[in-house]
């Protein structure tokens, strides 16, 4: 029996370099590994107000199936907490429970697309897009995204890849790989284009909180939308640093019920796979009832400071172009690949992992935008940090041609 042909024409090349990796370890090398953003695998705690309410799983019994939807407890809490944190303006029954984001972004191409559709994603993104829009059979179109104009996306490039079956326009803000947070005016600008066709605009926003610049604000696509529908994600991994929970949720902004019947498709598919787990949806709607300062604002303080090290150091390598990150904990450098010897980005990172034993991911894998670059994580400890740049330091300067 062959493999499906749906699932041979995709990689995901965050979780790809592992074999290699695997390899490395089995020679008896320790790996400094930058290359997941889990803050658990680097010593990082799921803070107390997610994990206490756990308690309702046996105090009150939560271990029933719940509603497809969401628990409305649940659905609820999450419409108080964008509408409070964010301006936006929904209600429960626009709320979806889902396990995780990438669940949120499967159901979505399930219900909005056909075979040939078109679909928009950045030039450099999360694979579970592309990922998804090829498993599905979707007509993949990649928008400009380059360290040059700090990884935002460029409207007038989108425009030119619209078309009249164009049904999703990807937006990620904060942005896995890159950190970049668009600014208002580019959120906009695609919003104005995505309204001049039928389509519907996904907005992934699961790093809102973790904005490492004061100065900076995330802007909810949903809040400035108006009549252009949004489908929005977020949840528990990244900002509640609970990634193996597996808890998110989408939520539709559609006032003029343009895409009511995919929406209801949508809620259809939840009903297949019955429902997320329904004791974290009561501690996560305990979660968001709470003030999120007893945690965070040392979180980002932490981050910031391993960002503006990795950072520094990155900068000052000859042959690499670096833009400092405003979120998240990625960091996507460039090579200018004229100056070594490598191929490729791919041969690039295997290079780095079998001599220098760090662990990234090549840029390729996050679309034709990322050739030439690679991005790596600045969760480890600034020690860690500090040895893996001078592993790379290392490296580039006995590859130069």
């Amino acid at each position: 029996m062959k493999i499906s042909e749906r699932t041979e024409k995709f990689s995901y090349a965050i979780r790809d370099v592992l074999t290699v990796a695997a390899e490395v370890e089995a020679q008896g090398h320790e790996i400094i590994k930058l290359n997941i953003g889990d803050p658990i695998k680097y010593g990082f705690k799921t803070p107390k107000l997610l994990t206490e309410p756990l308690k309702y799983a046996e105090e009150e019994n939560y271990n029933f199936y719940a509603n497809s939807q969401g628990l409305l407890e649940y659905r609820e809490a999450v419409a108080l907490y964008e509408n409070g944190k964010h301006g936006v303006n929904i209600t429960a029954d626009k709320v979806v429970a889902t396990a995780g984001v990438s669940e949120g972004i499967q159901m979505t191409f399930m219900a909005f697309t056909n075979p040939g559709d078109n679909v928009i994603i950045p030039g450099i993104h999360y694979p579970s897009y592309s990922g998804n829009a090829t498993i599905f059979d979707t007509k993949i179109q990649y928008y400009k995204t380059v360290v040059q104009e700090n990884f935002y996306p460029d409207a007038d490039h989108i425009r030119s890849l619209m078309n009249d079956k164009t049904k999703l326009v990807f937006v990620n803000s904060p942005n896995n790989p890159t950190g970049s947070v668009y600014p208002e005016k580019v959120i906009k600008e695609i919003i104005d284009v995505v309204g001049e066709y039928d389509a519907c605009i996904v907005s992934d926003e699961t790093y809102d909180g973790l904005i490492l610049d004061e100065g900076l604000k995330h802007i909810a696509t949903a809040k400035i939308a108006k009549d252009v529908p949004v489908i929005a994600y977020n949840g528990f991994s990244k900002v509640f640093l609970a990634p193996g929970w597996r808890l998110g949720y989408a939520y539709l902004h559609d006032p003029e019920n343009k895409v009511e019947g995919p929406w209801e498709g949508l809620n259809k598919l939840t009903r297949i796979r019955l429902c997320a787990s329904t004791p974290l949806q009561k501690a996560g709607a305990e979660a968001l009832k709470q003030d999120l300062s007893s945690y965070l604002p040392e979180t980002i303080r932490i981050l910031r400071e391993r960002r503006d090290l990795m950072y520094n150091r990155l900068a000052e390598m000859e042959g690499i172009t670096v833009f400092k990150p405003e979120a998240a904990f990625y960091i996507f450098p460039v090579l200018d690949m004229k100056q070594f010897t490598w191929k490729n980005d791919k041969e690039f990172v295997f290079d780095l992992l079998r001599k220098k034993h760090v662990l990234s991911v090549f840029g390729s894998g996050f679309g034709p935008y990322g050739e030439n670059g690679f991005r790596m994580v600045y969760l480890p400890t600034l020690q860690q940090i500090d040895d893996a740049m001078n592993r790379l330091e290392e490296l580039l300067n006995v590859s130069r041609i």
